[in-house]
């Protein structure tokens, strides 16, 4: 099942009315049917009918909603959708330096454009406002290759991201992923902690996306994803004060957070 979008660039809300008529596993899928980028993805077992919203901070013109229930008997069908719901997005107050906008203005447009970009072995630079990620089929050290999806030079700020470990991240993923770097070498400081401290770098991550109006569900499937090729004491810790820091920031958003005055239409 699927059904077309058109939100001509504003961000939006998506509730789904979905209907479950027995368990079942649900992959749920938001794209731009010209570029395929994901710019939205949910796998989910289900066993009870659900309103499901989906934050859509990021969106191109048009977008393609695709629905399929896995491994489903053909002839049984197991869900039904009975609503489709598009709501304003909502605004968080947040306070970002001129080079926190710029740099997020870069990694949208990265994001956004990945499959038309070049990589290679030695990398491909891309740069805009000072900011510069090189782009590489993978990140190796020492000629052993790296399972981290990337990282930043502490001293020039470059930022190395391995086309190979990002195949499968979402738009949002892959944004949240270049906050967490760009926290490192530029806001670490700002806060009195040492760049290379991994658990600051992720809360300021975590933070500016959430308020950016990115869903929870994509901050913290940007970080399962990293921590499931390394599952170490320090990432499981890591990924306890990114919960937690969702947790409160879902039980204060709705006092926070206010719906904008646009919306798109399907």
């Amino acid at each position: 099942m699927q059904f077309d979008l058109f939100p001509y660039g504003k961000p939006f809300h998506l509730i789904l009315g979905l209907r479950i008529l027995k368990p079942l596993s649900l992959r749920i899928t938001v794209f731009d049917s010209n570029t395929k980028r994901v710019y939205a993805q949910r796998r989910l077992k289900l066993a009870k009918s659900l309103d499901l919203k989906m934050k859509m901070p990021i969106v191109p013109d048009e977008l393609t909603a695709r629905i399929v229930a896995e491994n489903e008997t053909p002839g049984q069908t197991g869900f039904a959708l009975e609503r489709i719901e598009v709501k304003p997005d909502t605004k968080c107050p947040l306070e970002l330096t001129d080079d926190d906008r710029k740099f997020i203005a870069f990694i949208k447009w990265f994001a956004t454009e990945l499959p038309r970009l070049e990589a290679g072995e030695k990398g491909t630079i891309y740069q805009s406002e000072g900011f510069s990620i090189l782009y590489l089929d993978q990140l190796k050290d020492g000629g052993t290759e790296l399972t981290t999806p990337a990282r930043i030079d502490r001293n020039s700020g470059m930022i190395e991201v391995s086309k190979k470990a990002i195949v499968d991240y979402t738009v949002p993923m892959l944004m949240i992923m270049l906050l967490h770097e760009y926290g490192h070498k530029y806001k670490n400081p700002e806060f009195g902690k040492a760049i290379a401290n991994e658990l600051t770098a992720d809360i300021i991550a975590v933070h500016m996306a959430l308020n950016l109006g990115f869903d929870y569900t994509e901050v913290e499937n940007c970080y399962r994803a990293v921590f499931a090729k390394k599952d170490t004491e320090l990432n499981r810790k890591r990924m306890k004060a990114i919960s937690e820091f969702i947790q409160l920031f879902r039980a204060n958003e709705s006092c926070r957070c206010k719906p904008k005055s646009h919306a798109s239409r399907s």
